[in-house]
């Protein structure tokens, strides 16, 4: 093989091993979140629900407190057109007024009607009488 070519092959190589590494930066970046303290734990009261932010002001989300030492949260946007949800407790589903989305309060699965997607989950740790968010399981 020339040298010319050869150059222009290493040159070729190298130049798509750093646009992928950017990409892999880019979209590590993109999917990073803050871990954030979203409420106390005598915040909520068992079978309880509150309105939280995570992981910022603009992405509402349920927490809920189903049983002892159990913490949820999920998404308060609906997958299919980011109308926000209701928690009907009675039902243990979120219901969307817009299109007729139904989510089970459960684990975020799409019960019925158009929504492509589950509802995002907030990953939460308890550390002490604080719920953490920690990141956002997309499924």
């Amino acid at each position: 093989m020339p040298r010319r070519q050869f150059a222009k092959y290493f040159t070729a190589a190298g130049l798509a091993a750093t646009l992928g590494g950017l990409i892999i930066f880019i979209r590590a970046r993109k999917n990073s979140y803050p871990v954030k303290v979203v409420a106390h734990v005598g915040d909520i009261p068992l079978g309880g629900m509150k309105i939280i932010s995570y992981p910022n002001v603009e992405h509402p989300c349920f927490l809920l407190h189903p049983s002892d030492d159990t913490f949820l949260a999920f998404s308060r946007l609906c997958t299919h057109a980011a109308c926000p949800t209701f928690y009907r407790p009675e039902e243990h589903i979120f219901a969307c007024p817009c299109h007729g989305g139904v989510f089970s309060a459960v684990d975020g699965s799409v019960l019925g009607g158009p929504p492509p997607k589950p509802l995002p989950r907030v990953r939460l740790e308890l550390r002490g009488q604080d719920l953490v968010a920690t990141g956002m399981d997309q499924t």
